[in-house]
């Protein structure tokens, strides 16, 4: 034991220390199993994945990408798209003021206002949802995987994935029949259901699927100034399919899903500077367990096989997104400090074609062509006050975005020898945007009593062209090598919430980025053990940020603008190992390293250069066991565990004292006992082990006296029992 000085704290192990320790069970199971005859075939399973828009080994695939199979979400218990940070590193995510919200990061860029269009590219079952206040909460029980795809993936995704993309991929049914409930219950009043059937309803003709999930609980805070309850969840959602299969190569799936989450947004309301304030804590004068989303969709895909080497698909697809109301607070005063509350809604039309083929054993080919239109709309009612906590400011802006997108991509990958193969391919596309945006000052009734500005018709169109080449080289069976050259692009566009005529005019050019990796993928053991790794490199033109007060040629600018403010950099490294170090006990490692850096950045903040980018962690630590043993009655216990490291990160571009939000540490464990005959399972599952208190997201606004912090929540324990019929 660690002798320690009167008053000091417990020394906490490094991280290194607690990867050890999540070590040792492995090594003392692999070494009292001991050797096991090849024969009884312990390799790993093969992991097919689709990130190239065709199925793919992931081990003879030239992109660096992160899969979280279908065993793993259920086993984990994954809830959000937050989760997937606990599973893939180099990820990581601004969790903004409220539960709905998912802007996801990706070494080291991503995009944090919900109102301009992501770094990072989420897609459903192939349909790209627009801004990250569209991706919210996934967690249905018909998920078939999870892909995070690292770096640009402008050719084949789109021109908004500059950081990577996103795939969710949901199962569609068969002539398999599925069917499970099940039902939890836990800490803070939590109570869950869930439940998935599948299979047939004229078989070899029709298929239908059923997936649904429902979650509830208390607050983990509490709003000192209402005694309200906070951080509290309430969300159900499920989704429907139909699979049509009538022969003759065709092949038809129907989805139509839907949402409603009330959860609290009281998550971003604990100041810092107000007494001794608990973490999760607020004395936010506004009510905030005001909150209703209402989010939906249809997806129509049919595929038809035209030959043994050519297949034509089509997606279509409607969406659509209404937040109201939606009350927020930053500030967690007893004060109207930095409030507000709005209603968000989104419309969304996509259609796709996509041609793909082979010519002969060599080829392979991709083309596309899509068009995406989208209507956004945001009313902001806002109110802040100066530190004196008398004079508000009481004001409603009101925006509206009507967003096309038109896009031509191809991709061909050529074997050239039995050894080497090129990828090549290119997108073109054109994005225009229409803005209408206007201001009003509000009375203490919030009510309209002047009009600050008013616009509309403004428009703004970019396009252009984002390559892609790749060479690979197979220099074994188990050794696969890929360098790559990509360039990406995201749309800019005009500025949300505007406050002022002259801020509403400003529109943003395209961010673009130019990207170099270089990737292994090696399996080594008899496929007891796999090693990915990958290094890149990303010089970013253009770099889109919010200012305040900026000097644009020559003009001064008041309130916080969207524009091209700087050129970036950044570099670093991947490596995610899987083995299976005995038949029933399974270890995953991820590492992310990535040095982030402003090489220029203008409009006032020349001292940001050499800063590193906000909420870009230098490295992130994932790793985990899983271990299953059967038992000598018929059933089976299965456990297991995770830890996940992020270094620390900044919120602000000063990369200030203030602004840093410190380095955390989360330990997840859990375990399913399975009874004999396969019908029952009964679960637990813990997540921050450790209850550990740790800083999300900081605010700090001197001008209205705010500094205020979000925290992670607080250790949660959840029973569950489900029947598979």
């Amino acid at each position: 034991m660690i002798p320690m000085l009167p008053g000091q704290a417990p020394k906490k192990p490094n991280l290194l220390v607690q990867v050890l320790l999540l070590t040792l069970p492995a090594l003392a199971w692999a070494q009292a199993e001991g050797d096991v005859p090849v024969d009884e075939a312990i390799e790993l399973e093969a992991v097919k994945i689709t990130a190239e828009r065709r199925e793919t080994a992931l081990q003879k695939t030239p992109v660096s990408v992160g899969v979280i199979g279908g065993q793993a979400l259920e086993k984990t218990g994954f809830q959000h798209l937050f989760d997937i940070e606990k599973n893939v590193a180099g990820v990581s995510f601004f969790k903004g003021a409220s539960n709905q919200q998912s802007s996801i990061i990706i070494r080291g860029v991503g995009t944090t206002n919900q109102g301009y269009t992501q770094a990072v590219g989420v897609y459903v079952d192939d349909v790209p949802l627009a801004r990250s206040v569209a991706a919210g909460q996934w967690d249905l029980p018909d998920l078939e995987r999870i892909e995070v795809l690292r770096g640009p993936q402008g050719t084949l995704y789109g021109q908004n994935s500059t950081a990577g993309a996103v795939r969710i991929i949901s199962r569609n049914p068969t002539d398999e029949k599925v069917g499970w409930v099940s039902a939890g219950l836990g800490n803070y009043s939590s109570r869950e259901a869930r439940g998935y059937f599948a299979g047939p309803l004229k078989e070899g003709l029709l298929a239908g699927s059923v997936a649904f999930s429902y979650r509830k609980r208390d607050g983990y805070g509490t709003n000192l100034s209402t005694g309200d309850d906070i951080y509290g969840a309430d969300v159900a959602q499920g989704r429907a399919k139909l699979r049509l299969t009538p022969g003759g190569g065709w092949d038809a799936v129907l989805a139509i899903d839907g949402l409603l989450d009330k959860s609290d947004n009281g998550t971003n309301a604990t100041p810092l500077n107000y007494g001794n304030t608990a973490p999760r804590d607020t004395w936010a004068v506004q009510d905030l367990t005001q909150s209703k989303l209402k989010r939906g969709g249809a997806n129509l895909q049919i595929s038809k096989a035209i030959s043994d080497d050519l297949r034509l698909r089509s997606i279509t697809s409607y969406r659509a997104y209404k937040h109201d109301p939606d009350y927020m607070d930053i500030g967690g005063l007893p004060r109207y400090s930095n409030t507000w509350h709005q209603t968000v809604e989104q419309d969304v039309f996509f259609q796709e074609f996509q041609l793909q083929g082979d010519w002969g054993d060599r080829l392979s080919y991709t083309a596309g062509v899509l068009y995406q239109s989208e209507n956004w709309q945001n009313n902001n009612w806002s109110y802040r006050g100066l530190a004196d906590g008398v004079t508000i400011n009481r004001q409603l802006a009101k925006t509206e975005y009507d967003t096309s997108d038109v896009a031509l991509y191809g991709q061909f990958d050529y074997r050239l020898t039995d050894k080497w193969s090129l990828t090549a391919g290119a997108r073109y596309w054109r994005t225009s945007q229409t803005y209408d945006g206007s201001a009003y000052n509000l009375d203490e009734n919030l009510q309209e009593v002047s009009e600050r500005f008013s616009v509309s018709g403004l428009k703004k169109t970019s396009s252009g062209v984002t390559p892609r080449l790749t060479l690979g080289y197979q220099w074994t069976p188990e050794t696969y090598t890929y360098a790559s050259y990509t360039k990406g692009a995201k749309f800019g566009g005009h500025n949300r919430s505007a406050s002022t005529a002259q801020v509403a005019s400003v529109a943003a050019n395209p961010e673009k980025v130019t990207a170099y990796e270089l990737g292994v993928k090696n399996s080594a053991f008899n496929n007891r053990l796999q090693v990915n790794a990958a290094i890149f490199y990303n010089d970013y033109k253009d770099y889109l940020a919010s200012v305040s007060n900026p000097t644009i040629n020559g003009v001064l600018y008041n309130g916080s603008v969207l524009t091209n403010a700087a050129k970036a950099e950044t570099y670093g490294a991947d490596i995610e190992l899987r083995a299976r170090l005995t038949r029933r006990l399974d270890w995953n490692v991820a590492l992310s390293y990535v040095h982030t850096e402003f090489k220029d950045f203008g409009y006032g903040g020349e001292s940001y250069v050499g800063n590193h980018l906000t909420y870009a962690p230098e490295y992130s630590v994932v790793t985990g066991l899983s271990y299953v043993q059967p038992l000598a009655n018929g059933d089976e216990l299965s456990i297991y565990g995770s830890v996940q490291h992020t270094a620390k990160q900044y919120s602000d571009e000063g990369n200030t004292e203030r602004g840093t939000i410190p380095r955390r540490t989360n330990v997840d464990i859990g375990a399913d006992y399975r009874f004999a005959g396969g019908h029952w399972t009964a679960g637990v599952k813990v997540r921050n082990l450790l209850d550990k208190d740790q800083i999300l997201l900081k605010s700090y606004i001197p001008v209205y006296g705010i500094e205020s912090s979000a925290y992670d929540a607080p250790r949660t324990i959840v029973a569950t029992l489900r029947y598979d019929f």
